[in-house]
């Protein structure tokens, strides 16, 4: 029987593309988002046998019957991912909407908190698995113009990443992160539509064609950690400032907006 995995925030963007890519890699993947209708949807366009259920992470409760539904369902439970996030982009300190801050707070920590939770009960319960944070642009700590509200809750996700990691070492479950660079998702291309038109935007598309990358293949990469070998506690991330190097040396052509817009 093969293994299953739990995917939040997998309707879309790079959840989904994870999620495709680990049925098609023969695990039995649970489908979360808050919609459980779109949830059921995603699954069904997924794999005949995959699960989708309605799960809003900021509700410690919801998380858990997301557990508790897939072992319901498959038995076990071998993958969790919390991947589930909200980047509302375009503002500074000064003018950021204190209910956007809070929004990003609540799903991008507070979730990935209810998440390892759960998953680390029914795990260790279980006898292993592994769980995995969705880290992001701030992770570094080096400050990300006209995101400091999403930078600052992925800073703060792998502060509690790497102390969870610490927590848990020498358990029965392996705990580890990626950080999958510049994706093009439906979040990123919605934030990007909002800046006007002008220079500023035409130097942002250059910069993103330099670093940007499609979903299916940070998927991969990111299935291919997932199924691999690695130490607890490890950080795997997709760019780093040798492959940006090079890809402005090598690549000054390189196209990836031209497929979105």
């Amino acid at each position: 029987m093969g293994k299953t995995a739990i995917v939040t925030g997998s309707t879309r963007g790079l959840g989904r593309g994870i999620a495709a890519e680990l049925a098609r890699r023969g695990y039995r993947v649970v489908i979360a988002a808050q919609s459980g209708r779109d949830s059921a949807k995603v699954a069904a366009e997924i794999a005949p046998d995959a699960l989708g259920l309605g799960c809003d992470v900021t509700d410690a409760g919801q998380v858990q019957a997301l557990w508790d539904g897939a072992v319901e369902r498959f038995g076990s439970v071998d993958l969790w991912i919390n991947n589930a996030g909200l980047a509302l982009t375009g503002q500074g300190l000064a003018t950021l909407p204190s209910q956007d801050f809070s929004k990003m707070l609540a799903i991008n920590l507070l979730g990935a908190m209810h998440g390892c939770q759960s998953a680390l009960r029914g795990m260790s319960a279980q006898g292993g698995g592994r769980i995995y944070n969705v880290l992001g642009a701030g992770a570094d700590g080096q400050p990300v113009p006209g995101m400091i509200g999403y930078a600052t809750t992925k800073r703060a996700l792998q502060f509690m990443t790497r102390s969870f990691a610490a927590e848990t070492a020498g358990g029965p479950v392996l705990v580890g992160a990626i950080s999958p660079g510049l994706v093009m998702t439906e979040g990123f291309l919605r934030e990007h539509a909002h800046m006007a038109a002008g220079p500023e935007k035409a130097a942002r598309e250059r910069w993103v064609n330099v670093i940007g990358d499609h979903v299916e293949t940070i998927a991969d990469w990111a299935c291919d950690i997932f199924a691999a070998d690695h130490d607890h506690g490890a950080e795997f991330a997709w760019l780093s400032p040798d492959k940006i190097a090079a890809r402005q040396r090598d690549e000054p052509t390189r196209d990836v907006l031209s497929r979105y817009l």
